[in-house]
């Protein structure tokens, strides 16, 4: 595992040549019984978004400024080898962020930088974790704009 992370770190500073498929590809044995090991949705986590890194940019997040907005984004479902955030945890928080964005009393920048969610039950279910962790940053500065 860390002389994975050795490759990607070298990648992105541009010494060495590992692909998203390298990364979407690679497999990791389980620690002995009784020694500690990574975290395995965490690294899933991880390595999800060293891939879309190496893949370039897949889109840009649009501007949401209202509840309206935040109700019309197309959140992307978890990729099938990977476990998303847990859907109703995460609708539960954009529906408070969307309310503070309409001025009523809802979450605030604090509150939405502070959050974290569940992961899903099984891969491929659940929320894309790279989208939302890219989201909740941008809806907090939002909010912070905003005096929340």
């Amino acid at each position: 595992m860390d002389a994975f992370l050795d490759r990607i770190e070298a990648t992105l500073r541009g010494q060495d040549n590992l692909t998203a498929k390298d990364v979407r590809d690679v497999r990791f044995s389980r620690p002995l019984i009784g020694r500690r090991g990574y975290d395995e949705t965490e690294v899933d986590a991880f390595l999800s978004r060293v891939e879309q890194q190496l893949s370039g940019p897949v889109r840009s997040m649009p501007q949401v400024r209202s509840w309206k907005d935040l109700r019309q984004l197309r959140i992307p479902p978890a990729a099938a080898g990977q476990r998303g955030y847990r859907t109703a945890q995460v609708d539960r928080m954009l529906e408070e962020i969307g309310v503070a964005l309409d001025g009523m009393l809802g979450a605030t920048s604090e509150e939405v930088m502070k959050a974290r969610f569940s992961y899903a039950l099984l891969s491929g279910q659940g929320y894309d974790t790279s989208f939302i962790d890219e989201l909740l940053p941008m809806l907090a500065n939002e909010l912070r704009r905003r005096g929340r």
